[in-house]
């Protein structure tokens, strides 16, 4: 072998050169790229390999650039590929995976991502990485990414396995062999089947397999996640217009949360630009009517003067489809239109925003609620968490609108001029009356709080500390700046209940405190699975429907466990409180 030729060639004097030393080089990047796909470093043969290819074809008396460029302006109009190496050159390993087993794209739905590999034990990113762009991140469901590409899913089944409690374990060992049955058994139900969209969890699919196996119950849950490969879990980086990695991790749901405000905007830009701009064709009429419209995104209103909103706008961008929400969003004293990631983003900020409009659009009767209470009434008034009457009666207000709003149009999600008017001279019609009724019942609640409070200080043994505690806590939960609006007027009318349960229980505590005891400890079991699953009391806004739900609930459970003769509005059990949790 004439090494001494092969390390002569030069690298692109001319165009002619360069054109075969460019495709060497880019067919040995496809390679590497082959070998972190596939996570081996046996596929591309080595510097040997290169050496014998060229000296192969190029003759002994080829020894410099000199002799070589004249050699080859003479043979490349006859053979111009004779130096253009083809993947069997360069590949030392024939048994190789098909390429549908390490596939470079991943789709879901409509959308179509991209998949990065990376061959490197210990890092951050080692493994398959989604590449999702920021104006899709929040539209990409955590669905079908835990199977894995087929490539790897049999030794991620094998790790599974492993990653089993001892007495399931013994009865799929060896892992490995039964990873190949279960994949066998499993073909056709991964994401590449369903649209990346499985009906199950690849967790849920093996529990069903094991469990005639194990003879017992087998859940998705038995399987320890953090005995599983870290290369073995899907990564997930964000990135931006320009490629830029804007976060990764292998929590889709984190990362969106962490991203939210900058997918939002991404989304925003990408609805907002024209379609020429964005190199892509037009993607729908809504789109169309936006951009003839002017800007999509408006701030300061403080009326309705922009028309109806499209319920969804859409956009190719980046291989996939960019859904845009236009929303109303509560900005204090004004509103927005804003462009939200998600229809659920959009919903729930425009009942806030349409809130507002009718707040701004409806004059106040505040002042002429507050001068027309009962003395009675303004004294418990001024005692409230809030930082002053007028600060409540304010909030009663809101919560009075928003009452009314979802009255006439359920929901509280609306679109349409029309549909504004509607619900705002609705309001407009009651609010006096209801405004009265609601500060009216505000008061008699606070007036309830402090003859709690009186029977709380009233109690000086310290044995009955913890419940005196607990029941300090229920009120500070039921009480504080804001509450009226976040309970709304229809869970308001509870308050009263509530409140005398708590009455109720102060009056027992002293006689009965080993019977108060046990069940604050039953009570104290189904709130920690309250807070477990992300709950704190009072809520933060935004809470999932579940853990409103379960909140109340609470309270209803509280009346069951110490004040049973008050009644529950609801049925109420630990199992059907664990039950609403379970969909949070």
């Amino acid at each position: 072998m004439h090494s001494s030729r092969a390390s002569g060639i030069p690298a692109g004097s001319t165009s002619a050169s360069r054109a075969f030393w460019r495709s060497n080089g880019e067919l040995r990047k496809r390679l590497e790229k082959l070998e972190e796909r596939e996570r081996r470093r046996d596929i591309l043969a080595g510097d040997e390999a290169v050496y014998r290819f060229y000296d192969e074809r190029i003759p002994a008396e080829v020894f410099d650039v000199r002799s070589f460029e004249s050699w080859w302006r003479e043979v490349l109009q006859a053979t111009p590929k004779l130096l253009v190496m083809r993947e069997g050159d360069l590949v030392d390993d024939q048994d190789r995976a098909d390429q549908s087993e390490f596939p470079t794209r991943w789709t879901q739905g409509d959308q179509v991502l991209g998949l990065a590999y990376r061959f490197e034990p210990g890092a951050e990113d080692d493994g398959v990485s989604v590449v999702i762009p920021l104006a899709l991140l929040a539209q990409v469901e955590d669905r079908g990414f835990d199977w894995q590409v087929p490539g790897l899913r049999a030794e991620l089944i094998t790790g599974l396995l492993r990653a089993l409690p001892k007495a399931i374990r013994r009865h799929v060992v060896p892992a490995a062999d039964w990873a190949e049955k279960f994949g066998e058994a499993l073909d056709g139900e991964g994401p590449e089947t369903h649209g990346g969209l499985p009906s199950r969890t690849l967790k849920e699919a093996l529990a069903r397999l094991i469990q005639p196996l194990a003879n017992q119950l087998v859940s998705a849950s038995e399987f320890e996640d953090d005995r599983v490969p870290a290369h073995l879990r899907m990564n997930f980086r964000a990135v931006d217009e320009r490629g830029r990695t804007a976060g990764s991790g292998r929590d889709l749901t984190v990362l969106q949360q962490q991203l939210s405000d900058r997918a939002r905007s991404s989304v925003a830009r990408s609805i907002a630009a024209p379609p020429r701009q964005r190199g892509a064709t037009q993607a729908s009429a809504s789109v169309a009517a936006a951009s003839a419209r002017g800007p999509i995104e408006q701030d300061g209103l403080t009326a309705w003067t922009f028309g109806d909103l499209p319920e969804v706008l859409d956009t190719r961008v980046a291989g996939g489809v960019v859904r845009g929400y236009p929303a109303i969003v509560d900005q204090g004293k004004t509103a927005s239109v804003r462009v939200e990631s998600t229809a659920d983003a959009a919903a729930t900020a425009t009942r806030d925003g349409v809130l507002r409009l009718v707040l701004l659009a409806v004059p106040s009767p505040s002042s002429y609620v507050q001068q027309h209470l009962t003395s009675q009434e303004k004294l418990a008034l001024a005692a409230s968490p809030y930082s002053s009457a007028a600060a409540l009666i304010e909030d009663c207000r809101a919560a009075v609108a928003r009452a009314v709003i979802e009255r006439t149009e359920p929901g509280g999600v609306i679109r349409t001029q029309a549909g504004f008017e509607r619900v705002r001279d609705a309001v407009s019609a009651v609010l006096v009356d209801e405004l009265f009724a609601c500060v009216s019942l505000v008061a008699r609640i606070l007036t309830t709080s402090r003859e709690v409070e009186r029977g709380i200080k009233g109690q000086n043994s310290l044995a009955l500390l913890g419940p005196l505690n607990d029941i300090r806590t229920q009120l500070s939960g039921l009480l504080h700046s804001g509450f009226v609006s976040a309970a709304g007027v229809e869970r308001l009318g509870h308050y009263p209940r509530y409140l005398t349960g708590m009455l109720e229980r102060l009056k027992t505590l002293s006689s009965e405190p080993g019977k108060d005891r046990a069940r604050m400890t039953e009570f104290e079991r189904i709130s920690k699975a309250f807070e477990d699953a992300g709950g704190t009391i009072p809520l933060p806004t935004g809470a999932s429907s579940a853990l409103v739900e379960t909140r109340w609930l609470l309270e209803e459970y509280r009346i069951s466990v110490f004040a049973q003769r008050l009644g529950t509005a609801q049925p109420v059990s630990p199992q059907r409180i664990l039950k609403v949790l379970a969909g949070s």
